[in-house]
């Protein structure tokens, strides 16, 4: 009955409404409102559309150039930076304690390892980022790893010693000798190979080499079982400060290698691939605990020495990284291989077919946002 008594007045008032109108007016009011109500339901149709879009757009933001999620607005990007605790590495020291690299967006933890463990973690991800030794890295580069240059960082850092009343005044005055370094195709070893070369000695022929652990090269030098030694600070500074060995040749000081970029950072491959965004952040972020540790050299060697990243005493690093050129330089980096594979190659460590500039092209790789 209710419902009948509804209808009834909705009749009534449609009757009352037409009653008495123009037909004519009557339909131009109709498609009046027809036309309005299609208005309303494209607006509604536009609007649930946008709606959709913005919820996809969201939905590809969050994934990376692989397709996976990426980190979640405002959540760190989780990394692992090895390190093997050198002077040298003390931008990656003073980035993870400043807090650069999570400014950049990156929840770091660094892994300390020997350069034979990094090699194959940088190679396969496990680990992200690392200082990398340009004389170091050039053979493993040829041989295929994937694994990267995107920035040089400093210069300086390797040291040929000989004991403090030898001789031996040139590197030329090595030939016939026997020269203790860390391992074949080690950085320094490298290094003094190409200083041998320019010399006019043979490093295969005119010079014998001996390895030894790192640690054990003071000792050797010492007791007389090698005429010179080749290592990296601040191990070679400290020799020096002991009074137990002088420079006979090193990269911070010497010319041509005074103003080549020895270290750089150092990504993996599969990473550059995948998640370029997230290796430009590491990348950042140690350019800027380079700048940080040009500007603060004390406050470095003390922070570095304290937290016992590095052995030694602030003051020698001090003095090691006032010597070491940290000034951060894409470009630099770039020549710093074009140099160090030219004549690794010319020398013979390098296979004479090796493409120098397709070499660089695929281990030195320019990063969007890194400069």
């Amino acid at each position: 009955m209710r419902v009948c008594l509804k209808y009834a007045r909705a009749f009534s008032n449609c009757c009352t409404w037409w009653s008495g109108r123009n037909p004519n007016t009557i339909c131009e009011e109709i498609l009046k409102e027809e036309k309005t109500m299609k208005q309303r339901w494209l607006a509604l149709a536009l609007t649930a559309i946008m709606t959709a879009g913005s919820a996809w757009a969201l939905v590809g933001c969050s994934l990376n150039k692989s397709g996976a999620p990426a980190t979640a607005p405002g959540e760190l990007k989780k990394v692992k930076i090895g390190y093997s605790g050198g002077a040298c590495e003390a931008f990656l020291f003073t980035a993870y304690e400043n807090g650069f690299f999570k400014e950049e967006g990156l929840d770091v933890e660094l892994v300390k390892t020997d350069f034979e463990t990094l090699k194959e973690s940088l190679a396969t991800n496990k680990i992200q980022g690392a200082s990398g030794m340009v004389m170091k890295w050039i053979k493993p580069f040829e041989q295929g790893i994937d694994v990267a240059f995107t920035a040089g960082i400093h210069t300086g850092c390797i040291q040929t010693l000989v004991p403090v009343n030898s001789p031996i005044s040139s590197v030329a005055d090595l030939k016939g000798k026997v020269i203790g370094n860390n391992g074949m195709g080690d950085g320094p070893m490298v290094f003094t190979a190409r200083a041998l070369a320019k010399a006019g000695v043979d490093y295969k022929k005119d010079v014998q080499w001996k390895a030894f652990p790192a640690t054990e090269l003071e000792g050797v030098l010492e007791r007389g079982e090698v005429d010179a030694i080749t290592l990296s600070d601040p191990l070679a500074q400290m020799i020096v400060e002991k009074g137990k060995a002088r420079k006979l040749v090193n990269t911070a000081d010497d010319q041509p290698y005074h103003d080549e970029y020895c270290c750089m950072s150092t990504i993996s491959g599969k990473l550059l691939k995948e998640d370029p965004a997230t290796a430009a952040a590491i990348t950042r972020g140690m350019m800027r605990g380079a700048k940080w540790v040009a500007e603060h050299p004390d406050e470095t060697a003390k922070l570095i020495v304290e937290k016992k990243y590095i052995p030694g005493n602030p003051e020698l690093v001090a003095k090691l990284l006032k010597n070491y050129n940290y000034v951060p330089s894409v470009d630099g980096g770039e020549q710093a291989v074009d140099n160090a594979a030219r004549e690794t190659k010319a020398i013979g460590l390098l296979d004479p077919l090796t493409n120098i500039d397709e070499l660089k092209k695929r281990v030195f790789i320019r990063l969007k946002g890194v400069n």
